[in-house]
């Protein structure tokens, strides 16, 4: 005798798993986050005279995350070099993208790639000149970096100094596309982004016209302020001029008309 199993009912409806599903990605992205943040401080605080396990100080530890992170920045900083910083926009961006819903549902097959972005950012940093902090016998790439620098620019033809250009370009180019692929970036992603610089741009540029625009109207507004000025200032000086000039002829006038002498009158004539 056959039974029919009655189907059990969920214990949460769709809303409610859809809802939980949600705070559970947004949990993932802070925590994501949290390690982005964790990792920055380890690399951005790291010093070689901190005591790790390949250097054997004894002085005092000045990671800001204590001996554990000396710990773990110490071969971060002599394998991969400044590449390290990869494995903080790794975390920090897949932690946004978690937080934010977009884009985490290619996280399985993007973030495995995160690895060779570090690894072609390594060589990368090899092929730049280290600044006058940079106390280690080995380029910013670390040993890694360097060592595929060295054996790509072995392979290459021609001068070293034209192979190591063309490396950089070669390598910066790939750092990029390969970073975009493994944070989850696509095309319309990209495309968005394009739109928005270029229109940010196009508004930049508005903007400077119009203030270059409000400048010249400005300065010539006050020009014409200013040449009309002067000109009624000219006016003004020319009528002074001429009502002193006036007023002296007159004066003048005056005291030749005051000391002229007029003859006396003939006597009057009388009549018998």
């Amino acid at each position: 005798m056959a039974y029919q199993a009655k189907g059990r009912d969920p214990i949460f409806d769709s809303t409610t798993q859809a809802l939980i599903e949600r705070r559970g990605k947004e949990l993932i992205g802070l925590a994501l986050l949290a390690l982005a943040v964790g990792f920055a401080m380890l690399i951005g605080s790291y010093s070689p005279d901190d005591p790790g396990l390949l250097a054997a100080t004894e002085g005092p530890t000045r990671n800001m995350l204590g001996p554990l992170g000396a710990a773990i920045a110490s071969p971060l900083a002599v394998v991969i070099g400044k590449g390290a910083w990869g494995i903080v926009i790794g975390l920090a961006g897949w932690g946004l993208r978690f937080l934010t819903h977009i884009g985490e549902e290619r996280a399985l097959g993007r973030a495995l790639f995160i690895p060779i972005a570090i690894a072609l950012g390594s060589v990368y940093a090899s092929t730049l000149l280290p600044g006058a902090g940079w106390s280690h016998a080995f380029g910013l790439g670390g040993l890694f970096g360097d060592t595929v620098l060295g054996a790509l620019l072995a392979i290459l033809p021609g001068s070293a100094a034209i192979g190591l250009k063309l490396l950089t370009l070669i390598f910066f180019v790939a750092t990029l596309v390969v970073g975009g692929f493994a944070l989850g970036v696509n095309l319309r992603e990209l495309g968005n982004s394009a739109r928005y610089m270029l229109g940010g741009t196009v508004l930049f540029y508005a903007g400077a016209l119009k203030l270059a625009g409000s400048g010249m109207r400005g300065a010539a507004r006050g020009a014409m302020t200013g040449a009309t000025t002067g000109v009624r200032a000219l006016k003004s000086q020319a009528a002074e001029r001429r009502a002193d000039r006036v007023a002296r002829a007159e004066a003048q006038v005056g005291d030749e008309q005051d000391g002229e002498s007029y003859p006396a009158p003939p006597p009057l004539k009388v009549r018998r």
